[in-house]
């Protein structure tokens, strides 16, 4: 059987090491499933560590983590234009959103209908281009604060759009012009609440973006794509039984495309997981910039000469995956390896890509 570990010690010690760096309120972003972990789990993990405020993106999430988490409190970090998405907001008693005056509008009036109070978070759109009030229309979301009776509000946020690559301007404009909506609203005499703009890189990378709290997503698995010395844990290993081993003669070709042979005589053993689990799945390349194409070129240079070979481990020892990935079973070298069927091989694998159907095991 296929199942991915997750490792709830290392969880807990990369949550504590960003809580003692940062310094502020760490809010958990849990969108994605908890990136591949299993929200519901990893929430009640971090509820009985002490966290109370959690973040998701989808309405469906925040369902699911309000009625599994009744006393935690669950931030809806996408703004929800249409009645039957607001409805659905409101009566999971979550906290939403707002991200235009007239997504305000609806969401006091709904509330108003049930005869509650919805506890909002204020988005502005600083460079981000997806949603949020943008900064010249930070007076309307003054007046959505100040008018809207049935709306209270108990946070801002903004999302940066490149912390984690090297232009510091852009990173530092945005957090000039997230500062002078909270200015605006202030101005108003409108208290902001909890004002945060990092995420997992910006936290790590910049002091002065952690504010009043961060939300952290990718961190908590350990990896994150910018240089730390926080030493986080990487949490994610796919396990698989060897179901099949057996000598090859040389010469013989080994999986899809004909793209291996044998050299020698080869012990294979043949492990059944694959693309269908997400094993090796990556994203797909979706920028096309002359430095992004010489970036991926370099990556394609450097397999030429071996490196980013990929592997599992079996008995405490590496093993060369060969041949290409298949949907439901890829073959390792083992001529080296004293193993036998029904050992487990482990993948270093990213949760995020990893099929829901997976069982996830929680050790």
């Amino acid at each position: 059987m296929t199942t991915l570990i997750v490792q709830k010690d290392k969880l807990l010690y990369n949550l504590k090491a960003i809580q003692a760096m940062t310094g502020v309120q760490v809010i958990p972003v849990l969108k994605g499933n908890a990136y591949g972990l299993g929200e519901i789990e990893v929430g009640r993990l971090f509820f009985d560590a002490g966290v109370r405020l959690f973040a998701v993106s989808r309405i469906e999430e925040a369902e699911r983590l309000a009625a599994a988490l009744p006393h935690a409190e669950i931030l809806l970090l996408t703004p929800y234009s249409t009645e039957s998405d607001v409805r659905r907001i409101v009566a999971a008693g979550v906290t939403a959103t707002i991200g235009s005056y007239e997504s305000a509008v609806l969401l006091n009036g709904i509330a108003e209908q049930c005869g509650v109070k919805s506890r909002v978070h204020i988005k502005f759109d600083t460079g981000m281009g997806r949603f949020g009030f943008l900064p010249e229309d930070a007076e309307k979301a003054a007046q959505a604060a100040k008018y809207l009776n049935n709306l209270e509000v108990c946070g801002c946020f903004s999302h940066l759009s490149n912390c984690f690559g090297r232009d510091k301007k852009s990173v530092f404009r945005q957090l000039d012009l997230f500062m002078k909506c909270i200015g605006t609203l202030r101005r108003a005499e409108i208290e902001p609440g909890i004002v945060h703009l990092a995420g997992s890189s910006g936290a790590i990378l910049y002091p002065k973006l952690r504010l009043g709290a961060v939300r952290i997503g990718s961190a908590l698995l350990g990896r994150v794509s910018v240089k730390n010395k926080l030493q986080l844990k990487k949490i994610g290993r796919l396990e698989s039984e060897i179901c099949e081993i057996r000598w090859l003669p040389a010469g013989h070709n080994i999986g899809y495309a004909n793209t291996y042979k044998t050299k020698k005589p080869m012990r294979i053993a043949v492990i059944p997981v694959g693309y269908a689990d997400g094993l090796f799945v990556e994203k797909i390349r979706d920028t096309f910039r002359m430095r992004d194409i010489l970036r991926f070129g370099w990556q394609d240079f450097r397999l030429l000469f071996g490196r980013d070979k990929l592997y599992c481990e079996i008995g405490g020892k590496r093993a060369p995956v060969i041949g290409r990935i298949g949907l439901c079973n890829v073959i390792a070298d083992v001529s080296d390896l004293d193993c036998n069927t029904g050992d487990i091989a482990a993948f270093d694998t990213n949760p995020l890509f990893v099929n829901s159907n997976v069982e996830r095991t929680y050790i």
